[in-house]
């Protein structure tokens, strides 16, 4: 139980080198809690000139899913996060696999219980379900009576010798309180009545979370914990088990929760929560990082602001510069997918500017592209749709009127097959054409010239259809409505000259 919590001013000030880590389990994919969390160590080791060790818990074993770690890995890469020092780059600390350092972490509990700061508990699953329930009746809120911390040197031998299963529990003071010193919350009291003798060891002589994340957090020397507000009631008892092992914690740092817009907690049910989601629908990796270290932190120059602004967009040497504890925020974090798009749109158009940046969109846009038109493209005359410098050409054209890469085969499907007339957008924008407009659009004379323009570009497109327009005194406008509705049926696009001239003069014309 939580006595009392002030957050007090925070100053954080980084005076040396912060060794951080992020340890996943390997359950299943990337969480976006998972990558904030990733993000916000690494943007504290980088800060500071230290290091980011990835480490990962698999002692529980029926949790254990096979590629999930490969995964994990792939993900932070894809992120830029990258280790310092893990099971891929090998550090002075390896093996960085929880499941490979059982033997360290029952040492450590052995040694606890021959301090006396820990115990066996010979305590069978039906005697703890019934102890739980009468004490839950009761309203007490530790689960365990502590049975097995009063069994004298002979039942224990005796237990010892009959091969009875047992755990190890920490032995927890029942007076006082224990504080913590929040590097986000503040200063925070528990009392030690209402922190129950939690297992180190399981049954099975593998460690629970707690022993091995104290144990391999100060083997490692991590100097900073940076993790999710899950882990907030679980503090006390990390720091009773530093105390008893005689080391020094390391400084704690808890995130605030990720929540829905309605303030529920993101979870599957919410929808894509995923980092390989986000990948999957082809955000940008900046994008993403962009977006989820601005859920619970703002830079100091912009920490007094409500609405978004330009000056939320930073790639990762901006944040890593401008990065500081003492600026993330203990309230729940709304993930708003609006203001995602609305990040990913402005990273499109800053990479878009360089022909390189422009190139890598292309390389994101392909597997979309061949998975929606290959098969109908390939083998025919316009099999060049699917090749680089089209698809160059179709972002340089659409990108202001785009939020991602991965929208592209579907809201603007006329640059890879022929427009769909009967959808319910070209129904709508065929109403609002002009009857000159069409006409004119449709006419012999019209198609004529646009057959002997030269070159088709869009600026020589653009300047005809207005001077042409207005010798037929139709208004230039009424004729490029009219235009967009015969090349594309559809409202969503970029210029009509800009997109006649990537469609191409031989297409524009077959569609007219």
């Amino acid at each position: 139980m939580i006595l009392n919590i002030r957050v007090l001013g925070k100053r954080f000030l980084h005076t040396a080198p912060a060794r951080v880590r992020f340890a996943p389990s390997p359950t299943g994919q990337l969480h976006l809690g998972g990558l904030r969390t990733a993000l916000y160590n690494y943007l504290l080791a980088k800060k500071t000139g230290g290091q980011f060790i990835l480490r990962i818990e698999d002692t529980d074993q029926t949790r254990y899913v096979e590629g999930a770690v490969e995964n994990l890995i792939k993900a932070l890469d894809w992120a830029g996060v990258k280790q310092d020092e893990g099971p891929v780059i090998k550090g002075p600390h390896a093996p960085y696999y929880q499941s490979k350092r059982t033997d360290i972490y029952r040492k450590h509990a052995n040694e606890l219980v021959e301090s006396g700061h820990a115990y066996r508990c010979f305590c069978s699953q039906d005697r703890l379900k019934q102890v739980k329930e009468a004490r839950q009746k009761k309203g007490n809120f530790i689960s365990y009576d502590g049975h097995c911390s009063f069994l004298s040197e002979d039942e224990i031998k005796a237990n010892m010798e009959k091969d009875i299963p047992f755990t190890v529990r920490l032995r927890t003071p029942y007076e006082g309180v224990t504080e913590h010193k929040d590097l986000v919350y503040g200063t925070i009291k528990f009392s030690n009545k209402t922190i129950d003798d939690t297992i180190l060891i399981k049954s099975d002589g593998y460690p629970t979370y707690h022993l091995a994340n104290v144990v391999d957090d100060h083997l490692m020397e991590i100097s900073h914990v940076l993790r999710g507000e899950e882990w907030l009631s679980s503090t006390p008892k990390h720091l009773i088990l530093y105390k008893a092992l005689g080391w020094t914690p390391p400084q704690f740092a808890h995130l605030p929760l990720l929540l829905n817009p309605d303030g529920s907690k993101l979870s599957k049910r919410s929808g894509d929560v995923h980092v390989e989601q986000y990948i999957a629908k082809g955000y940008l990796p900046e994008s993403i990082n962009n977006f989820v270290a601005l859920l619970g932190w703002r830079p100091e120059s912009q920490h007094q602001e409500e609405e978004a602004s330009q000056s939320d967009i930073m790639d990762i040497k901006e944040m890593i510069e401008a990065f500081d504890l003492k600026n993330v925020n203990h309230s729940g974090a709304i993930v708003d997918h609006q203001k995602l798009d609305w990040i990913n749109k402005h990273h499109l158009l800053k990479r878009a500017e360089t022909e390189e940046g422009l190139q890598s969109l292309v390389e994101i846009l392909k597997p979309f592209v061949n998975d929606a038109y290959s098969n109908s493209l390939k083998g025919t005359p316009y099999e060049y749709r699917l090749e680089n410098m089209y698809l160059s050409q179709v972002i340089d054209t659409i990108k202001e009127r785009i939020r991602n890469i991965g929208d592209i085969p579907q809201l603007c499907s006329y640059y890879f097959k022929e427009p769909d007339y009967q959808s319910n957008d070209a129904i709508g924008l065929k109403k609002k054409l002009k009857k000159g407009a069409v006409e004119y659009v449709n006419s012999p004379e019209f198609k004529k010239e646009l057959s002997e323009m030269t070159p088709f570009d869009a600026k020589v497109i653009k300047d005809w259809i207005y001077k042409s327009a207005e010798a037929k005194q139709l208004n230039p406008n009424h004729v490029m409505m009219a235009l967009r509705y015969s090349v594309t049926g559809s409202r969503v696009g970029a210029g009509v000259a800009e997109t006649m001239q990537v469609l191409g003069k031989e297409t524009v014309l077959d569609r007219l």
